[in-house]
């Protein structure tokens, strides 16, 4: 991977990985670093804790990696897939089962988050960085996916024109943010969410950063109009929740909505309408297919 991934700050070369990245002392270490432990993210180790226990099963979750995997397309044998925004490796680890041939690479922000990525995933290099400055060579990547991570960024722009510039000419990139600016709330705000994108928005925007717009949809149409009443009443009931409260208001939701029966069946209906053509014109997220048209070398 050494023609891929750069050499890490204060080193002479790219350490050899063996579920893990070996040390000169023999010793491993489940990431490398690419920034200094002061670097601002916006988010956090308890924010990664609550991801962590909630995001896995709940059906919003499934339904979002699932949909980022069935995008991807064909890719060549040892192809390179990046995901940027790791977290805890659940979306890796469907990388790794459907595509079992491919080269995966994780990055994030958070070290706890890339500690427990590198224990579900070993196989996956795993990389500490900023997603506006990534640390991979220009041209290199078959595939890279982001799900809801773009959102906690002020500018998404240069996130996105970084996306262009690591990606091969033909290569996608398949990205999920949190969709509905009108239904921003308290649960936005503790997830430390700069927005919820508008129609289009991240289409226009990965298009600004010279990327082809493949697909621009929206995942869990038929949900959103119980989603937008439920979002709308929060606004005006809980805008003011802070502390412990709103934590334990924001798990409640994640619990209540986890454990619906109704909305994996809406799901089912929703991807059976989606096989003739018929997709709602909104979402609780948007879901935008992006391809390098040329390179950015």
């Amino acid at each position: 991977m050494s023609e891929l991934i750069k050499v890490p700050p204060g080193s002479e070369r790219l350490p050899r990985y063996d579920r893990g990245w070996v040390q000169e002392d023999g010793s491993c270490t489940p990431f490398l670093s690419y920034v200094d432990d002061e670097t601002s993210v916006n988010w956090s180790d308890d924010l990664e804790v609550f991801h962590e226990e909630s995001g896995r099963e709940h059906f919003l979750e499934a339904w979002t990696r699932d949909a980022i995997v069935a995008r991807i397309g064909r890719l060549g044998p040892e192809a390179t897939v990046v995901d940027v925004g790791a977290s805890t490796g659940y979306l890796l680890e469907d990388l790794a089962a459907s595509f079992p041939a491919a080269r995966l690479v994780g990055i994030d922000l958070v070290p706890s988050g890339l500690r427990k990525a590198h224990e579900v995933l070993p196989s996956a290099r795993l990389l500490r960085a900023d997603a506006r400055d990534l640390p991979l060579a220009s041209a290199s990547v078959d595939a890279l996916v982001s799900a809801n991570v773009l959102e906690h960024i002020a500018d998404d722009h240069s996130v996105l024109e970084e996306f262009a510039r690591v990606l091969k000419p033909g290569a996608r990139a398949v990205l999920v943010v949190p969709a509905g600016p009108g239904t921003y709330d308290y649960y936005d705000r503790f997830l430390d969410h700069e927005r919820r994108y508008a129609r289009h928005e991240l289409a226009r925007k990965g298009r600004d950063a010279g990327l082809e717009v493949l697909e621009d949809t929206y995942l869990a149409g038929l949900v959103y109009p119980a989603f937008w009443l439920v979002k709308r009443y929060n606004r005006l009931r809980y805008g003011k929740l802070e502390g412990d409260e709103l934590a334990q208001r924001v798990a409640d939701d994640i619990a209540r909505t986890g454990e619906s029966a109704i909305a994996p069946r809406l799901r089912r209906l929703e991807e059976r309408l989606g096989e003739y053509g018929v997709k709602p014109p909104f979402g609780i997220r948007s879901l935008v297919v992006l391809r390098a048209t040329r390179s950015r070398a």
